[in-house]
């Protein structure tokens, strides 16, 4: 009975995912439809979107302990480790190993993330897409090393064949925005590997000083850029999808975002905020004007610093006529560290300008 609740659950909650891939599609294809242009950005994410509404598997998980001296038969099982399911859309689920190292069956889709932990043993994030085979796997066998190592070996295992993949992780980093962003660290190497949640892009061959990202940053559609210096890395910025043709939505989006990041690190120590233009009640379409709303605020958290930005300009009234087509409003979430704000790049020389009595 308990696992035809869990099937019908799941079954469920995948028909509410592709529901909502499909509106995303809808807003996508209005955006088209009354001549905003989706940006690049926009493309990218919805391709995403799709990407990750694509397949499902399940799998149970069974983690060991990973002794260097084993033949692999021969591990100990560990309980009670930690199994924590993220997935790319929906509620977080956790699930403990039994006694015999293994978990309940866990349901899976294209870009969901796994964490597994244990205290005492290494920590190990897992992008389902990219560690999962397109189909279901019955077993799926993780090995922890003890003591903080960070060489861990994950195994996929099915009834006739496995196949073994080494994985490199970080060692216990401190998450503070003092040290760097959800602990990749600043002044880090663009060469090294960035471990989140998000989905990596290539947007432009040309960019070589920034690895860009897109996914879900809580509720919201992001899409995610680590800038790089000669000095390593140095800042990250997030530019928000918001919607382009309400001036008062993007507001709102701006004040929702100040006052989450006010609970965390306080009141900002600079606020901007400018409204101009006319009203969304403006209705000529002959004479069509923009509604613009400037708001920045920031935050000093030594020695970083955040700064969150909307730059809104919505033209009014909206119509399938516009007189300008486009998106002309951004809302960023920008965390860097000045202390490596450093490039080797020549400044432009001065031009001389000759005195005035040289002239006159």
């Amino acid at each position: 009975m308990t696992n035809k609740i869990s099937k019908a659950y799941f079954e469920l909650s995948k028909e509410a995912y592709y529901m909502k891939h499909l509106l995303l599609l809808h807003f996508f294809l209005l955006s088209v439809a009354s001549a905003q242009e989706p940006t690049p950005e926009q493309v990218a994410i919805m391709q995403q979107e799709m990407a990750c509404a694509d397949g499902d598997y399940s799998t149970k998980i069974l983690v060991v302990e990973d002794d260097p001296l084993s033949t692999g038969s021969s591990d100990n099982p560990l309980v009670g480790a930690k199994i924590v399911l993220k997935p790319y859309s929906g509620e977080m689920k956790e699930f403990t190993s039994d006694s015999n190292g293994q978990s309940d069956e866990i349901s899976l889709m294209g870009c969901d993330t796994l964490i597994v932990s244990k205290n005492g043993y290494s920590t190990l994030t897992l992008n389902s897409g990219s560690m999962f085979p397109p189909e279901d796997v019955p077993l799926w066998t993780i090995k922890l090393q003890a003591d903080g190592t960070s060489s861990v070996n994950s195994t996929l295992s099915n009834d006739d064949s496995s196949s073994q993949s080494d994985i490199t992780t970080q060692q216990n980093i401190p998450v503070n925005i003092e040290t760097g962003y959800k602990g990749f660290l600043w002044g880090t190497s663009i060469e090294s590997n960035i471990s989140n949640n998000f989905t990596p892009l290539q947007l432009s061959s040309s960019d070589s000083l920034n690895k860009t990202f897109s996914g879900k940053l809580g509720i919201d559609s992001v899409l995610v850029r680590y800038a790089f210096a000669d000095s390593g890395f140095w800042k990250v910025e997030i530019d928000f999808i918001i919607p382009q043709n309400k001036i008062e939505e993007q507001i709102s989006n701006f004040r929702r975002l100040e006052k989450n990041i006010s609970s965390v690190y306080g009141v900002p120590k600079m606020l901007n905020q400018k409204e101009s233009g006319v009203s969304s009640a403006f209705s000529d379409h002959l004479n069509q004007k923009f509604s613009r709303a400037f708001y920045r605020s920031s935050w000093d958290v030594n020695p970083a610093i955040i700064e969150l930005y909307l730059n809104g300009n919505v033209l009014l009234p909206n119509s399938d006529l516009s007189l300008f087509s486009g998106n002309f409003s951004v809302l960023k979430l920008v965390y860097y560290n000045p202390d490596y704000m450093h490039s080797s790049q020549k400044l432009p020389e001065k031009e001389v300008i000759p005195s005035i009595f040289d002239i006159y």
